[in-house]
């Protein structure tokens, strides 16, 4: 029977790393599109209107495919990491935080509001995130409501998209950190987004790393 040496265990570790990465990258992307074109969509619109529902079915189709890509980093490709009840569930539930996140922004308005709104999204983040990662530790959805394990990447993502939100409506106020950053003429909203990404990466990373320990 021929057998597996080091070098090739090596190998196949290193191949199994890399695509665990690629899938981390991709569900990041995933998710800093359907949160951009979810605020493209409903920035402008009332709370009750087509826009918004349109809009919010999209941010959560976005987090859907982000949830299932997370799931197959963590637990594997297999059929039980189709989405099923429970990751509509997660996937709707975080959906409607971000709109009452824009909603608390919007309503407060100016810096201040949008300071006051994420403060308020780390917090309902906590209890999201721990159900999610009981969700993909394979245990009873509400076995824990808040796992302090997850404080640390929640304040992680509210922070990138307090940085976002400001960039997007209060872009003008930090023109002379973006010129002295090199990105003087290039669009807030582009840069914030581009924050935004690279402050989920991180987040994701966390998130997994915790996931993986159960």
């Amino acid at each position: 029977m021929a057998t597996i040496d080091s070098g090739e265990r090596s190998a196949l570790a290193g191949f199994r790393v890399t695509g665990q990465t690629l899938l981390m990258v991709g569900f990041t992307l995933v998710q800093t599109l359907a949160l951009g074109l979810w605020l493209t969509l409903v920035a402008d619109a009332p709370l009750i209107s087509a826009a918004s529902a349109v809009g919010l079915g999209v941010l959560t189709l976005g987090l859907v495919l982000e949830h299932v890509l997370t799931d197959a980093t963590i637990n594997g490709v297999s059929v039980s990491a189709l989405p099923g009840k429970q990751t509509f569930a997660v996937s709707g539930s975080e959906a409607l935080l971000w709109v009452l996140w824009l909603g608390v922004a919007q309503r407060l308005g100016g810096v201040d509001g949008i300071l006051v709104a994420g403060a308020l999204l780390a917090v309902l983040l906590m209890p999201q995130h721990t159900v999610e990662d009981n969700v993909l530790r394979g245990v009873a959805p509400f076995e824990t409501v808040m796992d302090l394990g997850t404080a640390g990447f929640s304040v992680v993502e509210a922070v990138g998209a307090t940085v976002w939100l400001l960039l997007v409506f209060e872009g003008q106020q930090f023109s002379g950190l973006l010129a002295a950053l090199g990105l003087a003429g290039v669009d807030s909203s582009a840069v914030g987004l581009a924050a935004l990404a690279v402050v989920l990466l991180v987040e994701h990373d966390i998130g997994v790393a915790l996931a993986r320990e159960g």
